[in-house]
């Protein structure tokens, strides 16, 4: 049974189609995402929990992994942690991935307002717009370190705020407030992640999905592995997603997978491809191609062909 709210996924989905998002449910348990959502070049993946301490670091990663592939935003939409309840317009973060309490959600979808406040150890810090900072800092006349010496912090700080790469506690920014007569915070748009490192990658679960991504590695494609998202591997050079037809399941349970992915595919905008083993399952309209064929490719021209020639098999 999912950890997150019924409720709460009830209420996002509302929330995007007030907002004007077409969107997807991933009806999956074990998944590492329950929406997939876009408007125009906006794309979420959602995650609706409870407790998000409660998050798996493993789907997490996969979460994130995918919203890089994807150049979407992953987003996990809780109720609490376990200080707590997750406060309204503020940012918390778990594994990489933002977290942000439904009412935020919704001010963020429907009225475009953003959070301004972040929660990480030691406390709650604001977002401070650095090149206003900057601006009103030169247009005073004052050099970094006398701003700093008014504000009471150090000079190094100030630099740090206005480069954006540290935020500041509310006595701090009330100080820089007050000193330059101007607000200087901004809000945080978390339906524009940006993933700021290369995304994990590790090796999938299932005997065809591992040869998959083996054999992509030694071609030269940058295939990232799962095991908690609606696909197998995803591979960035040729923009096609692999699911892989090797867990022990019925016929209907590969039907869902398939359409899972294809829906996954037609909002993230790709190719969504099943790999399977001797035989092809017949009447899915997906492209369907045989593992002992992506172990007999040389280089990535090879997987070009091998797409390209099958897509009359879907």
């Amino acid at each position: 049974m999912r950890d997150g709210s019924k409720g709460t996924l009830v209420r996002i989905l509302r929330i995007l189609q007030d907002a004007g998002f077409s969107l997807s449910e991933v009806d999956s348990e074990d998944c590492c995402l329950e929406v997939v959502a876009k408007k125009g070049g906006t794309k979420l993946l959602i995650k609706t929990i409870d407790n998000a301490d409660n998050e798996r670091k493993e789907a997490a990663e996969d979460l994130r992994s995918l919203a890089s592939a994807f150049s979407a935003s992953p987003i996990i939409v809780g109720q609490r942690v376990q200080s707590g309840p997750i406060e309204e317009s503020t940012l918390y973060e778990r594994y990489g991935v933002n977290v942000i309490s439904a009412e935020t959600f919704r001010d963020v979808a429907v009225s475009g307002k953003l959070p301004i406040v972040y929660s990480k150890r030691g406390g709650l810090y604001f977002k401070v717009d650095g090149s206003a900072l900057q601006r009103l800092r030169e247009e005073k006349g004052m050099s970094r370190g006398e701003l700093a010496k008014k504000v009471g912090v150090s000079a190094k700080s100030v630099y740090e705020y206005e480069k954006g790469e540290m935020g500041a506690v509310l006595d701090t920014v009330a100080r820089l407030e007050e000193i330059l007569n101007a607000g200087v915070t901004e809000g945080i748009d978390v339906f524009e992640w940006r993933c700021s490192s290369e995304p994990s990658d590790r090796s999938p679960s299932g005997p065809i999905a591992r040869q998959l991504h083996t054999k992509l590695h030694q071609i030269g494609c940058k295939a990232i592995g799962f095991n908690y998202a609606p696909i197998d591997v995803h591979a960035g050079n040729v923009g096609v997603s692999f699911l892989a037809n090797d867990r022990e399941s019925g016929e209907g349970a590969l039907d869902k997978r398939v359409e899972t992915a294809t829906e996954l595919g037609k909002l993230m905008e790709v190719e969504p491809v099943l790999v399977t083993g001797d035989t092809r399952p017949r009447d899915l309209d997906i492209v369907v191609i045989r593992i002992d064929e992506v172990r007999q490719l040389r280089n990535l021209n090879d997987l070009e062909h091998l797409l390209d020639s099958d897509k009359l098999s879907c």
